[in-house]
């Protein structure tokens, strides 16, 4: 399926007959398809991760709510800076939380900074090991730490 409409009707139903499981794999495909467009792989990673934020937080609240102040930090700064600026922040991020909450780690920019290892600094890399580990997170099976 590609339509993120008919998908949400989809787990909509699931959701409403206890079928956790297909609710979970709609939830999953919704993410996937936020990266639809994106020749670049970490491009289409990123946005994926947007809109697993997004999407949750429209769970949580129960209305859609854009991150503008995300996208505008992509639009302006790049995909990159974004990334960084996700996995070294002092903090946990509310995107974070919910996309872990969920159990889709691998939604998460930290997780996308390790997928994509080589096009950071050691010390964002660093970072991002860290906060995933620290949520018991397992890291990307293609990664392997330049770091030790």
């Amino acid at each position: 399926m590609s339509d993120p409409k008919r998908i949400r009707v989809l787990m909509q139903n699931a959701l409403d007959r206890n079928e956790e499981g297909l609710a979970r794999l709609c939830l999953r495909r919704i993410f996937e398809l936020g990266g639809d467009g994106y020749p670049d792989p970490m491009v289409r990673r990123l946005w994926q991760a947007v809109t697993a934020y997004e999407e949750t937080r429209k769970l949580k609240i129960g209305r859609a709510q854009r991150e503008t102040k995300v996208r505008m930090k992509i639009e302006t700064k790049g995909p990159l800076v974004a990334l960084a600026d996700w996995a070294t922040a002092k903090g946990v991020t509310p995107g974070f939380l919910a996309v872990i909450d969920a159990g889709m780690a691998e939604f998460t920019g930290e997780y996308i900074v390790l997928e994509f290892a080589d096009s950071f600094d050691d010390s964002v890399v660093q970072a991002a090991r860290t906060r995933l580990e620290s949520f018991g997170v397992a890291l990307p099976k293609s990664w392997r730490s330049r770091l030790g």
